[in-house]
């Protein structure tokens, strides 16, 4: 310790003398950092620094030769009893956190005690060193670092980490003991709706209101209710028979739905989508697993309308789709990571026969995954990134990637163009607009060269944002098509709205085109009102040179499809685009 050697090469610098290493101290010890206190074994107080005096509230003058435990008790801070004994039998440094208590203020602190014994002759004799720290601070930083760690600031329930610590106890209990625990996880079903409307402040003060009208049949202490997401909650029914559990979660349930909130002058109610949980040896295997399970169940209740509870059952065909599309998120955000997706492009060619044996230059940009060199359909993923909220990490890795390769695109005549498509996830993502446009800006593409491809759905959710889109891109030179037109009800309605270039019949008129009549008409319609737009018209799943020729007797501008080519690598595509023709 760093004062243990500054007494002793005090005391040797004055050969021994006492007095003199007392008086030398009273000097060095002030410029100390720590609150220092010298006493003897009796606990008469010999000498204190400026820092002391400071922490104690007291002058050394006025304390000087007075007993330190008759101006201060001392209780352990873990047990709060009093300390009576603190210089008993001390040979070495020890160090522990002490209550000092005085006749006006306390004060938390950790006691680093010192003796000294190189000052006396006698072996016995002892004088003691105490530093005192004030880790009052310290500790209330800690305090709220554990609240922080454990606790919900806006409900002041328990949070899914310290739910997640409880269910590792109760797991431990089920397996030893064989005990019964029920898992609850409600998730509220229209709480955007308030957000939507009323914005977050309002969202805030109706999860703290909805957590008092929980917290009010969660009566038992062994029962622990957690909020674990801005609109779920989660019960730990311990050692509770499943019926029992199961009569008070359908009371939650209704005391939800029979809630008015009142924000403003503004009223919602909201309800609740429940999965109902056995804590079982056989299936739960982790805390991890069995909120993940028990969401899955309340998930699966909102599917189903919303406002019910739904019994999680390992082998339900609706449990085993959804597990399925949640081990999607690792094994997408993986491929993202590690580069495991690859782009391919296939082309969108000119029907009309002067232009149909020209080299291609149009394209849509298709995305497919690589896992041990086996390719994945995206039939197979998508889908679940769209249930799982991942498109628009999906659409974001698409566009930077397609602008690198066409950042090495030389033609120029004509212009190659690349579709993309966007999910409505993305488009109706605020921030998506500002990615795109600072993407596009950074890859240094002419922007005529790209064309975003978007369908109808997407335009459904929010029109006035997905219009803002589209002008705010096309201002900057990118193109836009119209996916799967005709296949919605409000197709034309919002190709009226939605100024873009190109309109995608959907492949279900096309495939079977050489048979089926209706189709042929529809197809007929489709084009001649794309043609008075001023669009041109572009026709999926061209499948052979028998639809290649009826669409080009109808007037279709645009065939894409295995009869024409089998999408092709990216990099494969951009290499045939080197030159000027």
């Amino acid at each position: 310790m760093l004062l243990l050697e500054l007494l002793k090469d005090l005391y040797f610098r004055f050969s021994g003398r006492k007095e003199a290493v007392i008086l030398s101290m009273q000097k060095s010890l002030n410029v100390v950092r720590d609150a220092v206190i010298l006493v003897d074994r009796s606990g008469i107080i010999l000498f204190l620094n400026r820092n002391a005096e400071e922490l104690l509230q007291c002058e050394q003058r006025s304390v000087l030769g007075k007993c330190f435990w008759s101006l201060y008790s001392i209780r352990d801070d873990k047990t709060h009893r009093p300390v009576t004994d603190l210089l008993n039998n001390i040979q070495s440094n020890v160090s522990g956190d002490y209550v000092l208590v005085a006749t006006d203020h306390e004060l938390l602190t950790n006691i680093l005690i010192s003796p000294i014994n190189f000052l006396y002759k006698k072996s016995n004799d002892h004088s003691y060193a105490l530093v005192i720290n004030d880790i009052s601070e310290k500790r209330m930083l800690e305090s709220k670092v554990s609240f922080l760690e454990n606790y919900d600031a806006l409900t002041r329930l328990t949070n899914r980490h310290a739910m997640e610590l409880t269910l590792k106890h109760a797991l431990t209990d089920v397996k030893k003991h064989s005990a019964t625990h029920v898992f609850c996880y409600i998730s509220l079903d229209k709480l955007k709706n308030v957000t939507d409307a009323a914005g977050h402040s309002a969202g805030d003060a109706l999860v703290k209101k909805v957590s008092i009208i929980i917290k009010d049949f969660i009566t038992r202490k062994r029962n622990i209710l957690s909020r674990v997401g801005y609109e779920d909650f989660a019960i730990l029914f311990r050692e509770e028979e499943p019926n029992v559990a199961l009569t008070l979660t359908h009371k939650i349930r209704q005391a939800i739905e029979k809630f008015e909130f009142t924000w403003h002058e503004d009223k919602f109610n909201v309800t609740a989508s429940v999965g109902f949980l056995l804590v079982h040896e056989k299936y739960s295997t982790s805390p991890s697993q069995v909120i993940s399970d028990a969401d899955i169940a309340s998930r699966i209740a909102r599917d189903k309308g919303g406002n019910r509870i739904n019994i999680f059952s390992a082998t339900d065909e609706a449990v085993l789709a959804r597990k399925s599309n949640l081990s999607w998120v690792g094994r997408i955000r993986s491929a993202i990571k590690d580069n495991k997706f690859e782009l391919y492009a296939q082309p969108i060619h000119p029907l009309a026969v002067n232009e149909a044996k020209q080299p291609f230059y149009h394209y849509e940009t298709l995305i497919r995954l690589f896992e041990d060199g086996v390719q994945i359909s995206p039939i197979e993923f998508l889908p679940s990134a769209e249930q799982q909220g991942l498109m628009l990490e999906i659409d974001q890795w698409v566009v930077k990637e397609a602008l690198k390769h066409l950042a090495n695109v030389k033609q120029t005549k004509p212009l190659p163009v690349f579709s993309i498509n966007l999910s409505g996830q993305s488009v109706n993502e605020v921030s998506f607009l500002n990615t795109v446009l600072q993407i596009v800006k950074n890859s240094g593409v002419n922007p005529k060269m790209i064309c975003f491809e978007i369908t109808e759905t997407v335009a459904a959710n929010d029109i006035k944002l997905v219009m803002n889109f589209i002008k705010t891109l096309k201002a900057v030179g990118c193109s836009f098509s119209l996916d799967d037109f005709g296949t919605g009800i409000s197709s034309y309605e919002y190709l009226r709205e939605l100024p873009v270039d190109y309109l995608k019949i959907d492949g279900v008129f096309v495939k079977n085109l050489e048979t089926d009549t209706i189709s042929q008409e529809m197809i007929r319609s489709i084009n001649q009102v794309g043609h008075v737009m001023g669009l041109k018209v572009i026709a999926e799943y061209v499948e052979n040179d028998e639809i290649i020729r009826i669409l080009q007797d109808i007037g279709v501008d645009y065939g894409q499809g295995y009869g024409i080519s089998r999408p092709l690598p990216i990099i494969t595509a951009v290499e045939s685009l080197q030159g000027t023709q």
